[in-house]
């Protein structure tokens, strides 16, 4: 199953500040949340917005029973946006073609 990213565009003025979308990433079995903001757009909370929006639409509308996501160890900003989503740490990874070791987060949908 193919999934894509979105292009994240502030209402206020139409700026593009981001990216967010779902995957179907080489060496990570089953669906993955990702996103990418410019710097001077992160800590706003427009990554949470889109992110949730993302996550809702795949339960909802997607059957979706269950989203991955992976962050760095250092980048304590999307593990935070991680777990106030409610994902849940599950561990580490590597993913393919990649030396550092990734955490691992996963939110199922309730059923």
């Amino acid at each position: 199953m193919g999934f894509g990213t979105f292009t994240v565009i502030r209402k206020s003025d139409n700026s593009k500040i981001g990216t967010c979308g779902l995957y179907d990433r080489e060496g990570l079995e089953g669906v993955d949340l990702g996103f990418a903001f410019l710097p001077e757009f992160e800590k706003n909370g427009y990554a949470f917005e889109a992110a949730n929006m993302i996550v809702n639409v795949a339960f909802e509308k997607l059957n979706i029973k269950s989203i991955k996501a992976v962050t760095t160890k250092n980048n304590i900003s999307s593990q935070k946006l991680l777990e106030n989503l409610k994902f849940t740490k599950n561990g580490t990874t590597i993913l393919n073609n990649d030396i550092n070791e990734m955490l691992l987060y996963i939110k199922t949908r309730k059923t």
